[in-house]
């Protein structure tokens, strides 16, 4: 038995915590698409020996689900026992606890002394994955690109070519594509690299032991945070507004009980499989869970599966689009679900512990551009997420322009995307009048408007165009989201998935934040300066917040 001290433990998480960052930071600089070295749509983990989640970069929130829970699904498929020393595995099917099929996952077993005694792991949001080119649009997962169903990408320290060239040959930016996964590689040696010191420096059965402790001690710091909410069982429904292909309301239904030390979630009455590319996988779904929760409880906790293991989640026991099975399309699986998801239960929550939870957040938007760039002679497929407004809490007001609750991808400046893409970028602004009123105000969205130098597919997907980010407590909602292309001749249409032709003006517009609280109760100087900022109108001053602004000097007049 190996003594356990507390000072030795949090040096050991504070270490695995900083080498995922060290990861992360090698992934980025070594990548070669934007998405990775500009936005840093990536996430690196490490792993005990048995597939536990020990530590999680503080990247993308959206990938929750995935780092914690697909490596040991890949393990049924590669067993511990029969992994060499210099073996990589590289996934992303989302049928085996995976994503969409552009987050594509590096796993390797690292070994000191002979002896397997952790995973590093490693994310990559990949520009291209082969499929159709108008991806939300999809029915079924064949048409949405190429399966890696846990591939032995490294072999006892061999690059199996043959995977790289089969991936090359399915997808439209193999350059970029495989120098990202290349990327992903670096980023687990250097994990690696460290852990081994680490094993050195303590001893792999010591450095173990206490790998044990810290999910140990990570799940009675989650118990504790759950203990200090009152029991209760709240509910909650929201509303995917689109499939891609039906434009109807899809049900999101969630039940959840905090009963001691435990949270239960239960997903009974949530709508069955879409016909469109908006189905999750159960990882997905797990990350909109973990996400909730976490933000709700606000809890000083190291992201593990130790933490997790006071969360319990029922897998639904009937079809269901928040548990997608083959052949249901996925590909917007991270952009729309979990994120409706956590919306909801964030407003169950509210109901419980209302000064714990903000207003609605705006969904952000996301859009995937695919075409050929005579500039450069090659294809191109441009991936971004627009940031929105955040919701109002109960003593702030909420942020504008802001990637919300399950992404934390970085801005795309508009140098890289001209630069790097057939677009001139024509607008980047912020939306005036679009955060929701209250006694705090909700964040503002974004409106970016390109111009399409060639012709180019565009997926697009926007979540509250009819559906409004809820406000609390006499807030308001905030202003709703939309996606619009002017066309060469002249026409203007709202877009989902679109073939354009050069010429084309799209824009993108995401929604507000929900308020919190009475307009009427609003510092009247916070009103004068959203008015100043651009962020309020002087009619919306007057008719929704009570107060008379001066439009030259931004001085209060008079308040009703």
């Amino acid at each position: 038995m190996i003594a356990i001290d507390n000072v030795a433990r949090a040096v050991i998480a504070n270490n695995l915590q900083w080498i995922t960052e060290e990861m992360n930071e090698y992934l980025v600089k070594s990548a070669f698409s934007s998405n990775i070295k500009v936005r840093r749509d990536c996430s690196c983990a490490l792993y005990d020996k048995e597939g536990n989640l020990l530590a999680q970069g503080m990247f993308i929130a959206v990938h929750l689900g995935i780092m914690s829970n697909t490596l040991k699904e890949v393990l049924k498929v590669h067993p511990v026992e029969t992994l060499k020393d210099g073996d990589a595995i590289v996934h992303n099917d989302p049928y085996m606890m995976g994503s969409h099929l552009w987050d594509t996952m590096v796993f390797k077993p690292i070994f000191a002394k002979g002896k397997l005694f952790a995973f590093t792991g490693s994310l990559a949001h990949l520009v291209d994955m082969g499929g159709a080119s108008k991806s939300y649009v999809n029915r079924t997962i064949y048409e949405e690109g190429l399966r890696l169903p846990g591939l032995k990408l490294l072999r006892e320290g061999e690059l199996q070519t043959d995977i790289i060239r089969l991936v090359e040959t399915n997808v439209r930016t193999p350059y970029e594509v495989k120098g990202d996964l290349m990327a992903e590689l670096a980023a687990n040696y250097r994990g690696e690299e460290r852990l081994k010191a680490l094993a050195s420096k303590y001893g792999v059965d010591v450095l173990m032991a206490y790998f044990d402790a810290i999910l140990d001690y990570s799940e009675v710091g989650m118990r504790n945070a759950i203990s200090a909410l009152p029991d209760g069982v709240i509910t909650n429904e929201g509303y995917q507004e689109s499939d891609g292909i039906r434009d109807t309301l899809i049900k999101f239904n969630v039940t959840i009980e905090v009963k001691g030390s435990d949270i239960y979630v239960d997903l009974t009455g949530s709508d069955p499989p879409a016909e469109g590319g908006v189905n999750s996988p159960w990882s997905m779904t797990m990350s909109g869970i973990y996400y909730a929760i976490k933000s709700v409880l606000g809890a000083e906790v190291l992201t593990n599966s130790g933490a997790y293991r006071a969360i319990h989640a029922k897998r639904p026991d009937f079809d269901c689009l928040l548990d997608a099975k083959l052949p249901h399309a996925v590909a917007g699986c991270t952009i729309s679900p979990p994120q409706i998801l956590a919306t909801t239960m964030i407003g169950a929550f509210a109901k419980l512990v209302p000064n714990n939870v903000c207003a609605a957040d705006a969904d952000w938007a996301s859009a995937t551009f695919i075409g050929f760039d005579p500039r450069h002679g090659r294809f191109f497929s441009y991936i971004e997420t627009y940031g929105a407004g955040r919701g109002a809490k109960h003593d702030d007001d909420g942020a504008s322009g802001h990637q919300t609750h399950m992404t934390n991808t970085a801005n795309a400046p508009t140098e890289m995307i001209e630069l790097e893409h057939p677009f001139v970028v024509k607008e980047y602004s912020l939306v005036n009048g679009s955060g929701g009123a209250g006694e705090y105000r909700g964040g503002l969205g974004l409106r970016r408007k390109m111009y399409c130098m060639t012709d180019m597919d565009v997926s697009l997907m926007v979540s509250n165009r009819r559906v409004s980010p809820y406000g609390l407590f006499g807030g308001h909602p905030g202003a709703n989201e939309y996606g619009l292309v002017d066309l060469p001749d002249g026409t203007q249409k709202s877009i989902t998935s679109e073939s354009l032709p050069a010429g084309s003006i799209v824009t993108i517009q995401t929604g507000g934040g929900g308020g919190w609280g009475n307009p009427h109760n609003r510092d009247p100087k916070a009103v004068a300066e959203d008015v100043s900022n651009d962020f309020v109108s002087v009619e919306a001053a007057r008719t929704v917040y009570g107060m008379d602004v001066d439009p030259d000097t931004f001085e209060i007049i008079k308040r009703s």
